[in-house]
């Protein structure tokens, strides 16, 4: 009886490692607190997984084991105040491109008012420049949003 009872012990044994690495592996299942992260921190996670995957022997890196959800908790939170401080970034720069809107606006509307009257010839050269220097600057704003697409 007492080769028996090893037998039973040895196969549980198996069968409890080949459930570790079957669970390390399996990306499809994650669990529920993984769910909800967001997208880019889902990816570092289902990257490492993956890695864990590839690999003979489960690995844990030390850092791995320390992590809590204390820890997680602070990562989102740094998360959430980034994604704050790119909204205000782009809050800023409508904000700038608006103002510098109005005051090209005003200037052409001042030079508008003073030259048509007093001069024509110099206010059709004037915006003979100025319409070049804007479809300049147009094309080259374009160009670049172009190559940027590309280069994503």
């Amino acid at each position: 009886m007492s080769s028996n009872q090893p037998e039973p012990n040895e196969s549980l044994d198996k069968k409890n490692k080949k459930e570790e690495l079957d669970n390390t592996g399996d990306l499809e299942n994650l669990p529920d607190e993984l769910e909800d992260l967001p997208p880019q921190l889902k990816r570092v996670v289902e990257a490492t997984l993956s890695m864990q995957r590839i690999s003979a022997t489960p690995y844990l890196s030390p850092l791995q084991e320390k992590i809590n959800e204390s820890h997680i908790s602070k990562i989102l939170e740094i998360v959430e105040k980034d994604d704050e401080r790119t909204f205000a970034d782009a809050q800023a720069s409508r904000k700038y491109t608006l103002i510098n809107t109005i005051v090209v606006l005003i200037f052409f509307g001042f030079i508008t008012v003073f030259l048509v009257y007093k001069d024509v010839e110099s206010y059709r050269e004037l915006l003979k420049l100025a319409i070049a220097f804007a479809g300049g600057l147009g094309s080259g704003f374009g160009l670049k949003g172009y190559l940027d697409r590309k280069n994503k």
